[in-house]
Order: C-alpha cells, then structure tokens, then sequence
C-alpha cells in the first residue's frame, strides 16, 4: 500500500532535478554566448586599427597626406598592336635575275640599315646583255645625229630626199627610246651609266637598302639565285610607327580624333601616352571592331617597340573632377581595398583601416568614391601594414 506514494514522490522528484538542470544549462549557454559576442566584438573592433610605437613607426618608410582633386577620365578599353604605315616597309628585289655572290656582313634580322647601305653583291649575265645592247645603241645614237644633220643640210641644199630625212629622224627616235628603256633597267640595277658610256662593263652590282630602318627578313644566302620576282629582303622603318587599337561597334560613337590613349604591354615601362589621330570610317564585317590608330608621344616608347607587338590601350573620353589618393596608398586585401588614416599620435601611433571603394586609375592616382575628406593618409608604404590589423605592436 506504502509503496504507490512514494513512486508518485520519487517521480516529481526527478521532474525538480529536471527543471533546475535545464535552468542551469539555459544560464550556462546564455553566459557563454554573450562572452563569444564580447569576443566577437572586440576582434571587429581591433581589426579597424594598427597600433605601433614610436620606433616601429620611426623604421617604417611611411608618408602622410591628403586626398586631392584631380581631373580623371572614362574610358574604352581596347586592344591592339604596333603597325607601320605600308610606305615603311621596303620589300628589296632586283629587276633582273642573278646569283647572289656576297650578303655584306651582320646584315641580319634586327639589323638596323640606313637608306643606301650596301645589302648584297650581285652578278647576272641578264644584267651584261642589257649593258652591251646599251653600250651597242649609245654609240649608234651617235651616228643617227649625224645622220640627221647630213639629212637635213642635203634638202637644205635641195639635193636631198625628203624620205631619207624621215627615214633619218624615225631611226633617231626609235634608238633613243631603246636607249631610254634601258638607261632605266640598268638605273634599277644601280650600274654606273658614266663609266658605262666610257666602254667600261660592269661585272657585278650592288642590291642597296632603299629606306632607313630595320632588316625584318633576309630571304637569301650566297650562292641563291633569284628572279625579279623574289623577295630578297624585308625593312621597316619605326619613322611613323603607330598602334592600331580594335574598338567595338557600341564604342565607336565616343570615339574622336585627338582624344588621350594611355597604352600599356610587354616592352614599356608601365603607361605610355599616345592620342587618336585617325578614326576608320568601315566595320571589320567579322571582328565588328573599326580600327582607331594611336600616335605615341614619347619618342623612347616608339623605340621600345616592335612592330606587330600587342599593346592594351585604355582611350579617354570622359574628363571630369574626382577625389583621388595616390595608387600606393591602397592596401588590397582579398575581401576589400583598405586605406590607413593616423588617427592619434602619442606614447603610441595609431592608424585606422578604412574600407574604400574606387574608381578609375590613372597615372599613378586612384579615384576614390567612398566619401570622406581623406586625410593624414598613408599615401606611400600602404602595404607595409599588410597583415598588422588587429595586433597590438
């Protein structure tokens, strides 16, 4: 009988010991969770700052500034490459065919030839012939003159035929043509016509450069036989060199001659500036890209180039004012781009990490779009606080 109420007590027992556990518990996780939001909040706090003392901040290479106003632009970016315009590159060949008896020494690919250097020595029994006939008609425009003046004073005289006097002046004018067509070939052939004339035939003959500027290709040894129709060399002359830049169809309506281009690739030293000067008037029916050609204005980055080199140009044309901070001011971390501003200065030097957003970069300058006035700003040395925030130094 005894043995039913003292279960009953047993049982609300056990649902006390319950209740206080779970009241417990629930206090001991509270506890818990408002120390990890303590926590939390003080890891956020102390990430935002960089705390250094007077002789760390002393060794740092570190300087201050302000943010300032600077004219920056919108831009097209496009690519493209280094060109020549086509009367700069010289194709060397010969009008007549022959065998080359000796390429002058170190005329090699990147060579740089001015215009009437010797390239190669030449023979060709072609090149003989046409002198002999020249020799053979220059001598025999000699005797039609006097033909003609005998012809002439002889119906002067009236003991002349009228048709010898013709057939006198035709033959004249049929040798000089003669005479002319190859004083022209043997000019080609670059054969000296005075000492020609003198009876002096001119074994072998020299193939010259006709521009200034650099061997691109040699298409011939010693020995090589050729035809007027063989390329024997290739120059380009860097004296107009320009790049070409491929602008889409929805770019072109910005685009005007005149306008900025910083130009950027392998062979310069960072950004170059060059500027439109002429815009295509066609659409490439593939790339649907129109051609925009850029002039660069430094001398020592046209020198730099190589024709058929790529080039990223980044055109201008949008000018407007903007905050800006110098590019070694921003600290690019993985989840952001950070700049440090000096927030106090005493026993301790303390620098706040702000978050900022940017804009465009140009020469050397950020745009900064987050608003602010930016000042006391590490604007050199940024990224020698790479890793420092949240440590106490």
């Amino acid at each position: 009988m005894a043995s039913g109420p003292i279960k009953y007590k047993q049982m609300k027992n056990l649902k006390y010991l319950f209740l206080l556990a779970g009241l417990a518990l629930g206090a001991c996780t509270e506890q818990k969770e408002e120390t990890v939001t303590e926590e939390v909040e003080t890891q956020d706090s102390a990430s935002s700052e960089v705390v250094l003392t007077k002789t760390q901040y002393a060794n740092l290479d570190v300087t201050l500034g302000n943010a300032e106003s600077r004219m920056m632009s919108s831009a097209i970016t496009a690519n493209g490459m280094v060109d020549v315009p086509p009367e700069n590159i010289a194709k060397v060949s010969t009008v007549v065919n022959g065998k080359i008896a000796r390429i002058t020494h170190n005329v090699l690919p990147g060579k740089y030839v001015k215009k009437g250097s010797v390239l190669a020595l030449a023979t060709s029994t072609e090149l003989l012939d046409i002198q002999q006939n020249y020799l053979e008609s220059y001598l025999k425009n000699d005797f039609l003159k006097k033909e003609l003046v005998r012809q002439q004073q002889l119906i002067t005289e009236n003991a002349g035929v009228e048709k010898s006097l013709q057939s006198a002046q035709n033959n004249l004018k049929m040798n000089e043509a003669v005479l002319a067509g190859l004083e022209a070939k043997l000019k080609l052939s670059n054969v000296d016509l005075a000492s020609l004339q003198s009876g002096k035939i001119q074994e072998q003959f020299y193939v010259y450069s006709p521009i200034s500027g650099y061997v691109k290709e040699v298409f011939i040894n010693t020995g090589s036989n050729f035809s007027p129709t063989d390329v024997l060399f290739e120059l380009i002359s860097n004296e107009h060199l320009h790049v070409e830049l491929q602008v889409f169809e929805k770019d072109a309506m910005y685009l005007k001659e005149g306008q900025k281009v910083m130009l950027s690739g392998a062979g310069l030293s960072g950004q170059t500036e060059g500027s439109v000067f002429l815009i295509a008037k066609v659409f490439d029916d593939q790339s649907k890209a129109i051609r925009v050609h850029v002039h660069l204005n430094d001398h020592n980055a046209r020198e730099a180039l190589i024709p058929g080199q790529f080039l990223t140009g980044e055109i201008q044309i949008d000018e407007h004012e903007v905050k800006a901070l110098p590019e070694s001011s921003l600290l690019r971390e993985p989840d952001g781009t950070y700049i440090l501003k000096l927030k106090s200065e005493g026993e301790e030097i303390i620098f706040e990490k702000m978050e900022v957003e940017t804009g465009a970069v140009q020469n050397g300058w950020a745009e900064i779009i987050t608003p602010g006035s930016f000042e006391n700003i590490v604007t050199k040395g940024a990224q020698l606080f790479a890793g420092m925030a949240g440590e106490e130094k």
